[in-house]
Protein backbone atom coordinates (compact mmCIF):
# COMPACT_ATOMS: atom_id res chain seq x y z
CA UNK A 1 0.00 0.00 0.00
CA UNK A 2 1.44 3.50 -1.02
CA UNK A 3 0.85 6.57 0.90
CA UNK A 4 0.05 9.80 0.11
CA UNK A 5 1.95 12.35 2.02
CA UNK A 6 1.93 16.36 1.88
CA UNK A 7 4.81 17.07 4.45
CA UNK A 8 7.22 19.91 4.88
CA UNK A 9 8.78 21.36 8.23
CA UNK A 10 7.00 19.54 10.50
CA UNK A 11 9.08 16.27 9.22
CA UNK A 12 12.72 17.08 8.37
CA UNK A 13 14.28 14.71 5.49
CA UNK A 14 15.82 12.57 8.23
CA UNK A 15 12.86 10.99 9.79
CA UNK A 16 10.90 11.27 5.89
CA UNK A 17 13.65 8.09 5.37
CA UNK A 18 11.93 6.13 7.87
CA UNK A 19 8.60 5.79 6.27
CA UNK A 20 10.00 4.38 2.74
CA UNK A 21 6.43 3.39 1.88
CA UNK A 22 5.19 6.72 1.21
CA UNK A 23 4.93 9.27 -1.54
CA UNK A 24 6.18 12.70 -0.47
CA UNK A 25 4.15 15.74 -1.47
CA UNK A 26 5.47 19.53 -0.53
CA UNK A 27 3.01 21.31 2.11
CA UNK A 28 -0.57 21.55 0.88
CA UNK A 29 -2.29 24.70 -0.78
CA UNK A 30 -6.47 24.60 -2.20
CA UNK A 31 -6.52 22.47 -5.51
CA UNK A 32 -3.58 19.83 -4.56
CA UNK A 33 -6.04 17.57 -2.55
CA UNK A 34 -8.72 17.86 -5.54
CA UNK A 35 -6.18 16.88 -8.21
CA UNK A 36 -5.94 13.36 -6.69
CA UNK A 37 -9.22 12.85 -8.03
CA UNK A 38 -8.78 11.11 -11.36
CA UNK A 39 -6.57 8.61 -9.61
CA UNK A 40 -8.05 8.74 -6.40
CA UNK A 41 -5.29 7.36 -3.97
CA UNK A 42 -6.45 5.04 -1.22
CA UNK A 43 -4.28 6.50 1.96
CA UNK A 44 -3.74 10.16 2.38
CA UNK A 45 -1.62 11.63 4.94
CA UNK A 46 -2.24 15.58 5.50
CA UNK A 47 0.24 16.50 7.71
CA UNK A 48 1.82 20.59 6.31
CA UNK A 49 -0.02 23.31 4.26
CA UNK A 50 0.16 26.65 3.05
CA UNK A 51 -2.70 29.44 4.79
CA UNK A 52 -1.08 33.07 4.22
CA UNK A 53 0.61 33.33 0.91
CA UNK A 54 -1.09 31.03 -0.56
CA UNK A 55 -4.82 29.51 -0.60
CA UNK A 56 -5.55 26.51 2.20
CA UNK A 57 -6.43 23.24 1.35
CA UNK A 58 -10.41 23.39 1.48
CA UNK A 59 -13.11 21.31 2.79
CA UNK A 60 -15.24 20.41 -0.02
CA UNK A 61 -11.86 18.75 -1.79
CA UNK A 62 -11.46 16.38 1.15
CA UNK A 63 -15.06 15.86 1.39
CA UNK A 64 -14.81 14.69 -2.50
CA UNK A 65 -11.85 12.29 -1.82
CA UNK A 66 -13.35 10.89 1.51
CA UNK A 67 -17.20 10.19 -0.82
CA UNK A 68 -14.36 8.64 -3.55
CA UNK A 69 -13.19 6.24 -0.65
CA UNK A 70 -10.22 7.96 0.16
CA UNK A 71 -9.08 7.25 3.66
CA UNK A 72 -7.45 10.44 4.73
CA UNK A 73 -5.41 11.11 7.86
CA UNK A 74 -4.63 14.02 9.29
CA UNK A 75 -2.12 15.51 12.08
CA UNK A 76 0.60 17.79 13.54
CA UNK A 77 -0.45 21.35 11.33
CA UNK A 78 -3.05 21.69 8.78
CA UNK A 79 -3.70 18.09 8.99
CA UNK A 80 -4.67 18.31 12.47
CA UNK A 81 -7.08 21.50 11.91
CA UNK A 82 -8.70 20.22 9.25
CA UNK A 83 -9.03 16.40 10.89
CA UNK A 84 -10.76 18.36 13.84
CA UNK A 85 -13.32 20.06 11.60
CA UNK A 86 -13.89 17.16 9.20
CA UNK A 87 -13.75 13.69 11.46
CA UNK A 88 -18.13 13.75 11.46
CA UNK A 89 -17.25 13.60 7.86
CA UNK A 90 -14.73 9.92 8.19
CA UNK A 91 -11.36 11.82 7.99
CA UNK A 92 -8.84 10.13 10.77
CA UNK A 93 -7.20 12.83 13.39
CA UNK A 94 -4.27 11.61 15.33
CA UNK A 95 -1.90 12.51 17.82
CA UNK A 96 -2.27 15.16 20.59
CA UNK A 97 -2.31 18.53 18.63
CA UNK A 98 -5.50 16.92 16.71
CA UNK A 99 -7.08 16.10 20.27
CA UNK A 100 -6.13 19.81 21.70
CA UNK A 101 -8.56 21.02 18.62
CA UNK A 102 -11.19 18.34 18.44
CA UNK A 103 -12.03 19.13 22.46
CA UNK A 104 -11.60 22.79 22.39
CA UNK A 105 -8.53 22.54 24.36
CA UNK A 106 -7.10 25.04 21.93
CA UNK A 107 -8.65 27.15 19.34
CA UNK A 108 -5.87 29.67 17.53
CA UNK A 109 -5.36 29.26 13.79
CA UNK A 110 -1.66 30.11 15.22
CA UNK A 111 -1.44 27.31 17.41
CA UNK A 112 0.72 25.09 14.65
CA UNK A 113 1.59 28.24 12.13
CA UNK A 114 5.23 29.10 11.43
CA UNK A 115 7.64 30.50 9.14
CA UNK A 116 9.78 28.11 7.09
CA UNK A 117 12.36 28.09 4.26
CA UNK A 118 11.10 26.79 0.85
CA UNK A 119 12.23 23.38 -0.58
CA UNK A 120 15.68 23.99 -1.29
CA UNK A 121 16.11 23.91 2.41
CA UNK A 122 14.27 21.36 2.75
CA UNK A 123 11.31 23.47 4.52
CA UNK A 124 13.42 24.44 7.43
CA UNK A 125 11.18 25.97 10.37
CA UNK A 126 12.16 29.85 11.05
CA UNK A 127 10.12 30.27 14.12
CA UNK A 128 8.80 28.19 17.02
CA UNK A 129 4.61 26.83 16.76
CA UNK A 130 2.93 27.78 19.76
CA UNK A 131 1.94 24.12 20.35
CA UNK A 132 5.78 23.06 20.74
CA UNK A 133 6.02 26.08 23.01
CA UNK A 134 2.93 24.09 25.06
CA UNK A 135 4.94 20.85 25.48
CA UNK A 136 8.10 21.78 26.02
CA UNK A 137 6.73 23.95 28.71
CA UNK A 138 4.70 20.85 30.31
CA UNK A 139 8.06 19.08 30.18
CA UNK A 140 10.20 21.67 32.03
CA UNK A 141 7.61 22.46 34.44
CA UNK A 142 7.28 17.85 35.34
CA UNK A 143 11.30 18.57 35.46
CA UNK A 144 11.18 21.62 37.62
CA UNK A 145 13.17 23.43 35.05
CA UNK A 146 10.43 25.90 36.00
CA UNK A 147 7.21 26.88 38.17
CA UNK A 148 4.28 26.83 37.61
CA UNK A 149 3.82 31.01 37.22
CA UNK A 150 7.43 31.14 35.01
CA UNK A 151 5.72 28.74 32.43
CA UNK A 152 2.59 30.73 32.16
CA UNK A 153 4.60 33.75 31.88
CA UNK A 154 6.40 32.56 29.27
CA UNK A 155 3.36 30.80 26.97
CA UNK A 156 2.00 34.64 27.42
CA UNK A 157 5.29 35.79 26.19
CA UNK A 158 5.06 33.57 23.34
CA UNK A 159 1.15 34.34 22.13
CA UNK A 160 2.39 37.38 22.30
CA UNK A 161 4.21 37.12 19.37
CA UNK A 162 3.17 37.21 15.67
CA UNK A 163 3.36 33.24 14.52
CA UNK A 164 6.53 34.24 11.96
CA UNK A 165 8.75 35.80 15.00
CA UNK A 166 8.43 32.99 17.70
CA UNK A 167 11.59 31.71 19.04
CA UNK A 168 12.73 31.00 22.59
CA UNK A 169 14.84 33.51 22.70
CA UNK A 170 11.93 36.46 21.93
CA UNK A 171 9.97 34.63 24.86
CA UNK A 172 12.55 34.23 27.00
CA UNK A 173 13.16 38.40 26.70
CA UNK A 174 9.61 39.29 26.85
CA UNK A 175 8.76 37.08 29.74
CA UNK A 176 9.44 39.82 32.22
CA UNK A 177 10.93 36.92 34.10
CA UNK A 178 13.93 37.53 36.40
CA UNK A 179 17.45 37.08 35.23
CA UNK A 180 18.63 33.22 36.02
CA UNK A 181 15.04 31.95 35.18
CA UNK A 182 15.89 32.64 31.34
CA UNK A 183 19.56 31.64 31.84
CA UNK A 184 17.98 27.99 33.28
CA UNK A 185 15.79 27.40 30.40
CA UNK A 186 17.85 28.67 27.52
CA UNK A 187 20.68 26.39 29.11
CA UNK A 188 17.93 23.36 29.22
CA UNK A 189 19.71 20.66 26.46
CA UNK A 190 17.98 21.45 22.79
CA UNK A 191 17.14 17.83 23.08
CA UNK A 192 14.83 18.52 25.88
CA UNK A 193 12.09 20.74 24.03
CA UNK A 194 9.37 19.16 22.46
CA UNK A 195 8.56 19.25 18.69
CA UNK A 196 5.17 18.14 18.93
CA UNK A 197 4.38 18.65 15.38
CA UNK A 198 7.21 16.10 14.73
CA UNK A 199 6.02 13.93 16.91
CA UNK A 200 2.26 13.83 15.62
CA UNK A 201 3.22 13.24 12.09
CA UNK A 202 5.25 10.27 12.84
CA UNK A 203 1.76 8.89 14.71
CA UNK A 204 0.01 9.78 11.64
CA UNK A 205 2.05 7.84 9.19
CA UNK A 206 2.11 5.05 11.28
CA UNK A 207 -1.66 5.02 11.85
CA UNK A 208 -1.87 5.08 8.18
CA UNK A 209 0.09 2.30 7.78
CA UNK A 210 -1.44 0.12 9.89
CA UNK A 211 -4.73 0.91 8.15
CA UNK A 212 -8.05 1.29 10.20
CA UNK A 213 -9.95 -1.98 11.67
CA UNK A 214 -13.64 -1.17 10.55
CA UNK A 215 -14.27 1.34 7.12
CA UNK A 216 -16.11 4.60 7.88
CA UNK A 217 -19.56 5.67 5.42
CA UNK A 218 -18.66 7.51 2.98
CA UNK A 219 -19.88 11.15 3.00
CA UNK A 220 -22.16 13.21 0.29
CA UNK A 221 -20.22 15.02 -1.47
CA UNK A 222 -21.77 18.04 -2.32
CA UNK A 223 -21.28 20.01 -5.60
CA UNK A 224 -20.98 23.17 -4.98
CA UNK A 225 -20.50 26.26 -7.82
CA UNK A 226 -16.87 27.03 -5.64
CA UNK A 227 -15.87 23.40 -6.21
CA UNK A 228 -16.35 23.60 -9.45
CA UNK A 229 -14.35 26.93 -10.05
CA UNK A 230 -11.71 25.48 -8.10
CA UNK A 231 -11.82 22.30 -10.52
CA UNK A 232 -11.32 24.44 -13.32
CA UNK A 233 -8.61 26.45 -11.70
CA UNK A 234 -6.63 23.06 -11.05
CA UNK A 235 -7.28 21.78 -14.85
CA UNK A 236 -9.79 19.06 -13.54
CA UNK A 237 -13.00 17.77 -15.45
CA UNK A 238 -15.14 16.52 -12.70
CA UNK A 239 -18.20 16.32 -15.11
CA UNK A 240 -21.40 17.31 -14.80
CA UNK A 241 -23.32 16.76 -11.98
CA UNK A 242 -25.41 14.01 -12.98
CA UNK A 243 -22.00 12.02 -13.80
CA UNK A 244 -20.11 12.81 -10.60
CA UNK A 245 -18.13 11.14 -8.33
CA UNK A 246 -20.73 8.53 -6.06
CA UNK A 247 -22.37 10.44 -4.15
CA UNK A 248 -21.84 14.09 -5.96
CA UNK A 249 -24.77 16.44 -5.58
CA UNK A 250 -25.80 19.72 -7.15
CA UNK A 251 -25.92 22.59 -4.08
CA UNK A 252 -27.21 26.16 -4.74
CA UNK A 253 -24.45 28.81 -6.38
CA UNK A 254 -23.10 29.79 -3.42
CA UNK A 255 -19.50 28.43 -1.33
CA UNK A 256 -20.15 27.28 2.60
CA UNK A 257 -18.80 29.45 4.94
CA UNK A 258 -15.73 26.89 5.55
CA UNK A 259 -14.59 27.43 2.05
CA UNK A 260 -14.99 30.97 2.49
CA UNK A 261 -12.49 31.43 6.10
CA UNK A 262 -10.15 28.54 4.97
CA UNK A 263 -7.76 30.94 3.00
CA UNK A 264 -7.14 33.64 5.91
CA UNK A 265 -5.03 31.73 8.61
CA UNK A 266 -1.19 31.84 8.28
CA UNK A 267 0.70 29.01 6.62
CA UNK A 268 1.46 25.86 9.12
Amino acid sequence: MTILAFAGPSLPRADRARFPGVEWRPPAQAGDLLRLVPDRPSTLCLIDGYFDHRPAVRHKEILLLLAEGVRIFGAASIGALRAAEMAPFGMVGVGAIYRAYAKGAIDGDDEVALAHAGPEWDWRPLSVPLVDVRATLCRALRERIVAAPEARALLAAAKALHYSERSWELILAGAGLRAEMPARLAAWPEAERISQKRADAEACLSAAAAGRPTALPRPAAVRTAFLDALARECGIALGPPDSGPPGAARAPNRAGSNEKAAGRAPRR
